[in-house]
């Protein structure tokens, strides 16, 4: 097992700043991408290989939210908490979500984009009525 400066030494120093109040979404994109590097450096430290998977999940989350920016889709403002835009999620996003997913928690029941597609669709027909 590694300990914490070896991890930090491994992974390429001291902590990342991040970016003092960021307020646009490229800005936040710096500020998330300094936090996944964070948490990687200290995850690592852990020697559990199921808790350094998340930051997988925090990758692929800023990937998408990228990709998302550049057709004009405002990642912070996609939350399931506001009635703004759905993050475009690929199949082949989802599913190595779900590979990460599967890695953390064996036993979790895995979501398919069709799925989430028809949960999509009955929300439209039931705010429609």
């Amino acid at each position: 097992m590694i300990d914490r400066e070896e991890a930090k030494a491994l992974l390429g120093g001291p902590k990342q700043e991040l970016p003092h109040n960021p307020q646009t979404p490229e800005e936040i994109l710096v500020a998330m991408k300094a936090a996944s590097a964070n948490y990687y450096r200290e995850a690592i430290a852990t020697n559990c290989h199921t808790f350094i998977e998340f930051t997988g999940l925090i990758n692929e989350y800023i990937k998408i939210c990228e990709r998302n920016l550049k057709k004009g889709v405002d990642f912070t403002q996609t939350s399931a908490h506001t009635d703004g835009p759905r993050l475009h999620v690929e199949q082949w996003e989802c599913d190595h979500i779900n590979d990460k997913l599967r890695c953390i928690f064996p036993n979790l029941r895995m979501v398919k984009l069709d799925d989430l597609k028809k949960l999509d669709d009955s929300e439209k027909t039931a705010t429609d009525k």
